[in-house]
């Protein structure tokens, strides 16, 4: 029988939790839905998301002329229609919107898939899921967002634990959390390079996350900035931490093993058996 010293007890018992926590599997989102196959943010790609086993989805939204929530993650239609239609989402109605082939461009076995509103995709997402919403636009999205989801969490309750809200900007992301406080809601972040420096610096960010009341932060899978320190400095603040958009197995199991939440990806699940 081996006896330990209450202190290589101790250090065994921290060992054993760490090793623990860092093989902990973060929750693995679909980036605009399975949009590795499927043409983006289309319900075509979200259901494939749900087929694929993925824990959540993430679409991009934006506000119609006509006051509806729609799912497309430039400001226009021009990629989305494989350059063939022009469309600024916020000058045109959802018929309009809805009368363009989106699925085309990525494969024609795609053809004739529309843009979908967020009713649509928020209706897809089963029971225990999560749904990201990364508003794309301002604050002028609040008004048809409060009715969306007053009628829906009215039907399902249970929707206020599966929804996070993101978005780049802190404004959107403080009127979320002062409309709806229990729900979740990630400032988004992503780096440059300016004369050696990685910008905006780690002050600043956490400074944006304050001002924003945010949840948590959604960040760029960047290694030169995000190590155990930043992460120490998120947890130490109760936030959560989120990774986008990650591709590679090596790169999610860098970030898992940082402890991450969760990851998106436009493969969920070549990620998710990776980190099996």
């Amino acid at each position: 029988m081996i006896f330990l010293s209450p202190l290589m007890s101790v250090l065994l018992i921290y060992w054993i939790l760490i090793s623990l926590a860092s093989s902990e599997t973060p929750l693995i989102i679909a980036h605009r839905g399975a949009s590795g196959a499927a043409p983006e943010n289309t319900m075509e790609a979200f259901n494939l998301a749900w087929k694929l086993g993925a824990d959540g989805i993430e679409g991009d939204f934006h506000l119609t002329h006509d006051g509806h929530i729609v799912a497309i993650h430039d400001a226009d239609t021009g990629k989305v229609s494989g350059g063939k239609i022009k469309l600024l989402v916020k000058k045109v109605t959802l018929k309009e919107l809805q009368g363009i082939d989106v699925g085309s461009w990525k494969d024609k076995k795609y053809s004739g898939t529309r843009i979908p509103t967020l009713e649509q995709v928020m209706d897809s997402v089963p029971d225990g899921k999560k749904f990201f919403i990364e508003i794309k636009c301002g604050t002028e999205i609040m008004a048809p967002l409060i009715k969306v989801l007053h009628q829906r969490i009215k039907e399902r309750p249970e929707l206020v634990n599966q929804i996070n809200f993101i978005a780049f900007d802190y404004q959107v992301i403080k009127a979320c959390r002062k409309q709806w406080p229990e729900i979740e809601a990630n400032f988004l972040e992503s780096y440059k390079k300016i004369k050696g420096t990685w910008m905006p610096e780690q002050n600043d960010i956490f400074q944006t996350l304050k001002m924003s009341l945010a949840s948590g932060l959604g960040t760029q899978a960047n290694e030169e900035v995000i190590d155990s320190g930043f992460v120490k400095r998120l947890r130490k603040d109760k936030l959560s931490f989120h990774c986008w958009t990650i591709n590679d197995i090596e790169t999610a199991r860098h970030f898992r093993d940082l402890g991450v939440d969760s990851i998106t990806t436009d493969f969920p699940k070549r990620i998710k058996d990776g980190l099996k």
